[in-house]
Order: C-alpha cells, then structure tokens, then sequence
C-alpha cells in the first residue's frame, strides 16, 4: 500500500503528467470552450516547466551550496544515502547517476574526516529479494580499503524517514558520537536533514552529485525543452515532501 501511494505521489508532481492528463481531458470532453482551457493549460506548463533557465534558478535556490572540505573536523560516522547502486539483469550490482554519494564517502573516510561508514537504505529491498544494496556497497567499500568492522548497513527501510529511524538504532547501539555526517544528493539535503533532526538524529549536511543548478546560463535556456520537464519532478517531490514533514 505504501509503495502504491509513493508512486501516485510520484505521477501526481510530474509536469509532463498534468501535460497528459489535460490534452486526455480535451478530447474525451465536447464542450470546446473546455477544450481551449485544457490546451492553453497544457501549453502554459510546457513553456514554464520546460524553461532551463528557470529550472536551474530553482535548483540552485533548493539545493545547499557545496561545502569545503575541513580536514581539522572529525566525525564518528557518515551516514550515506542509499539509492547509488541498481541490479543488472544477473542480480549484480552497477552504479547508478547518483555514484557521488558513495565517491564522496570514500573521500571522506581516507581524509580521515568520517571514522564509519552506514549505509542506510537503497535499492533491492521488497522489489528485488535477490540484490541488496547494502551487502553490495560493503564489498565495494572494502574493495577501496574501508575495514570491514567500519562499515554499517542499514537495509530494512523503504523511505527517508525509515532510514532514519533505523540508522538511529545502528548509531545508539554502536555508541557512536553525534553529530553525524549525512552525505547526500544536493536535491534531498534538506528533506533528509529535516528528518533526520526530527528522528533525534543530528547531522551535518554534506551535499554532493549535484546534478542541475551549478551551470552558466545563456539565452537558449530560455527556450522549452522536453527533457526539463521531466527533470522537475524530483525537485517537486522533495519541497511537497519537506514542507510535509515540517508542519507534521
């Protein structure tokens, strides 16, 4: 039921989708003058949705600038955010788009910045009971040198507020000092450090895979573009869902 209301959730904050779901309304509907609503309606989303310039204004407002790295700071843990690895075909693990988590929490560790590493949450959980990401990630960690007494794995949760919870009882029961370390894409730093802080978990936000917002602009920008809109739907997911956890 969860993941159901997750992917209606996910349909319903997608622009390209309103897009659809008007230009279906204008044809099962006869009366015209709705008809010209549905259209202008469709038109006015693809022209402000499909902005460049606008979207990587909004970007850029969203998302936390990056932090310099302080080598004079030290952390018990970094608390990295699952979802960088998917399975292949044979129920092997690749790395998907959002590889900067775990690069940056590599970094980390061999700067000697993070002294653990937790894993928390990810892909190959009750849609895939082959590939577990976090078994997959550890092999990789310790393939780049992180001891394997280092590294934590938290596996059971299926949304932010889960991994907090349960990287909560890892971090209580491993009696490892806060504040934590929560290495994240730029785009949901602020929700997840927002939970995490609600969960009693205190973190200090270090964003990274950034992945719009960060470029120079020019004048084509301004013109609309398919793929732009499908790139808000991400960005309009984290606000509703900030602004929802905030006033809960």
């Amino acid at each position: 039921m969860h993941q159901f209301s997750s992917s209606l959730f996910s349909i319903l904050l997608s622009p390209l989708n309103w897009i659809i779901i008007l230009l279906i309304v204008s044809v099962a509907i006869r009366k015209r003058s709705l008809k010209k609503i549905c259209w202008i309606g469709s038109l006015v989303i693809f022209l402000l949705f499909g902005n460049e310039w606008l979207f990587n204004l909004y970007a850029k407002t969203w998302q936390p600038k990056p932090v310099a790295i302080d080598t004079t700071k030290q952390y018990s843990c970094g608390i990295v955010a699952g979802g960088f690895a998917s399975p292949d075909e044979k129920d092997s693990g690749y790395f998907n788009s959002t590889a900067d988590r775990f690069i940056q929490a590599v970094k980390l560790y061999r700067l000697g910045i993070i002294k653990h590493i937790l894993v928390s949450g990810g892909n190959g959980k009750t849609e895939d009971n082959h590939f577990r990401e976090g078994a997959w990630v550890k092999g990789e960690l310790k393939t780049f040198g992180v001891p394997d007494s280092l590294i934590f794995v938290e596996d059971k949760s299926n949304n932010t507020q889960e991994n907090a919870l349960y990287s909560k009882q890892i971090l209580d029961a491993q009696n490892l000092k806060p504040p934590y370390l929560l290495i994240t894409s730029a785009y949901h730093v602020p929700r997840a450090a927002l939970i995490f802080e609600k969960a009693g978990v205190p973190v200090v936000p270090f964003p990274c895979n950034y992945t719009a917002g960060r470029g120079s602009s020019s004048f084509w920008d301004l013109l609309p573009k398919p793929s732009v809109l499908m790139s808000w739907d991400i960005y309009l997911k984290e606000t509703v869902g900030y602004f929802w956890y905030r006033i809960k």
